[in-house]
Order: C-alpha cells, then structure tokens, then sequence
C-alpha cells in the first residue's frame, strides 16, 4: 500500500477547498445581498449624504471624505456600470497579486477570493498595500483613511526604526487630510462625529470567529511585533485581520498581497547579497 504524504496532500488540496469553499460563500452573499453590497455603499454616499447610515446597516458609509473624493469620478457612472468596474479591477489585482504561484495554487486562491470580488469592499486594495507598502509606504494612508485600525502594521516600521518609511506614511496621510479637508470641512467633521458617536458599534463579525476588538486589537499588535522583529512577512496581513473593525473571513484576502511582497523582498535581498559581493 502507497504511503500517504499528508504534506504534499494538503498542498495539493487545500487550495482547491479553499477556492470551492470561496465560491460557495459567494453564491450564498449573492443569492441573499445580490452582487456589490459593500461597494453600493460608496456608490450611493456620493451621490446623497455620506453618513447617514449606521455600521452593519445596508448602505452605510463608514470611511473618511478623502475616500470618497478618491471615488469620486468613478461614481459619475450608473450604479450597474460603477460596480461592473469595481469588480474588475478587483478580480485583475488578486489575479496579479497571486501569479507569482504559478496557476497550479493562483486559479483556486483566486476563487478562494471571489467573496470580495462579488460584495465590493476595499480588501482587494489593502492586499495591494501589503504588496507594496514595504517598498512604497505611503500606501498605509489608504487603509488609515478607510477601516483605520488596520494601520497597525506600520508597527512593523517603529520596530524595525525605518523612520523613513513611518514619516512618509505620516506625511503623505496628513497631506491628503489636509487638502480633501479643504474641500469638504463639514464632511469631516461629520464624519469624526460619526465615529465618535459609533464607537465600539463594529464589533460583530461576518462569516468569522466572533472575537472582540479588546481581544483581537492587542493580540494584532503583539504578533506585527514579533514578526518585524524577525523579518516574519505574513504577520502584516494577519494583524490587518485582527485589527479591522468587522471581524470576518473575507478578509482574509489581504494575504493574496504576499506573493508579491515576497517575489519583491526575495529580489532585493538578491540585490543586496550581490552588492556586498561586488
């Protein structure tokens, strides 16, 4: 009888169960919400008032003004047109993002991803950030300017002193507050009320373990921290997950941001090797 290599089943499989179990969670979030239930919250807050709607009510618009001003001209578009387009810049990134594993692992880690692709929300930009934010890091301020408590991982800079990196983050996040404050001051003042009035009122969980932020928040902070200390990439994705506000398994799909993070630490750590050689 053959020896059973679990190792080199659950590679094989895993995958694959991941990517069915995706598609069938995006049956269901389409079957009960239809398709772009995050997304239509972006849409009809620009073209009404932004905060009008409580967390985990249908419609209700949660980030900052600079947001909605970066969503602006898109949502010049019908409704049907704006999330058409949203779904396919969300299905091209995970598509780029997960290439660098070959199609044997992206084809079903794409699938596994299809529940963001269907309900629109900005998960499919914050695996983009954990792509890229260690090479470009003004890209936290998207994530501070949207679901904020996720910005936990430019811990991973303090730790590791790149002040560099932790000032362009500071810079380039209070720029645009700055002039998207110019725009719209009432906006944001509505919106530091909305937050100050709701407060503690995002801590259900959808399609996930039902973890307080109390429990999830401190256990982020903790494990970001050891991993900067020893150069443990997938950390960044995992504390984004604990720290956002709603708690669920569609965002999981930050991680789909790895493969890229790696192909580029693996070059420039090539680059270094190379340079100290020469």
């Amino acid at each position: 009888m053959a020896e059973i290599n679990v190792r080199e089943s659950l590679k094989r499989d895993l995958p694959w169960a991941l990517g069915v179990a995706g598609v069938c969670y995006s049956i269901l979030i389409v079957s009960v919400e239809g398709f772009g239930y995050d997304a239509q919250a972006y849409w009809q807050a620009i073209q009404g008032e932004y905060y009008v709607g409580a967390p985990n009510t249908r419609g209700a618009f949660l980030y900052s003004p600079a947001f909605a001003q970066l969503v602006w001209p898109l949502a010049q578009l019908s409704w049907p047109m704006f999330n058409a387009v949203w779904m396919l810049a969300a299905s091209l990134t995970f598509a780029y993002l997960l290439k660098p594993l070959g199609w044997r692992l992206s084809i079903p880690l794409w699938l596994a991803c299809t529940p963001e692709i269907v309900s629109g929300n900005v998960f499919w930009i914050f695996a983009i950030v954990v792509a890229f934010s260690l090479r470009l890091p003004v890209l936290w301020a998207f994530v501070l300017l949207t679901k904020i408590s996720p910005g936990i991982g430019l811990i991973w800079f303090s730790v590791r002193r790149e002040w560099k990196n932790l000032f362009l983050t500071v810079i380039a996040t209070t720029l645009i507050v700055g002039a998207s404050f110019t725009l719209e001051p009432d906006a944001w003042r509505a919106w530091i009320d909305f937050l100050g009035v709701h407060l503690g009122s995002t801590t259900g969980q959808v399609g996930g373990l039902s973890l307080p932020p109390v429990v999830r928040i401190p256990a982020a902070i903790v494990l970001i921290v050891w991993g900067a200390m020893r150069s443990k990439y997938w950390t960044i994705p995992a504390a984004m997950v604990l720290a956002t506000p709603v708690f669920g398994s569609v965002a999981l799909v930050v991680f789909a941001g790895l493969p890229r993070l790696k192909e580029a630490m693996t070059k420039a750590d090539s680059v270094g090797e190379t340079s100290t050689q020469g």
